[in-house]
């Protein structure tokens, strides 16, 4: 066991239930905060031949940007030749 295992394991054996869970919980919400922000390593690519975690960096960065065409400008005066 690493060092930082023993001190956890020690703090969760000398706090009361509440805190110990509390501690615990606080544990489990970091270590899937890490496991989300795990980076794809360089070269690293999907099923498909895709860099992994492509799509997934740049989902949603579209969100809210206009997609309509803009409105026809007015027709200029024809001129009278």
């Amino acid at each position: 066991m690493s060092g930082v295992t023993l001190e956890l394991q020690k703090a969760l054996n000398q706090l009361d239930k509440q805190s110990a869970a509390l501690l615990e919980r606080l544990v489990r919400d970091a270590l899937a905060l890490v496991g989300q922000r795990r980076e794809p390593d360089e070269g690293e690519t999907d099923a498909m031949g895709w860099p992994a975690g492509h799509f997934k960096k740049y989902a949603g960065s579209l969100a809210g940007d206009d997609w309509a065409p803009p409105a026809d400008p007015p027709a200029e005066p024809a001129s009278g030749w």
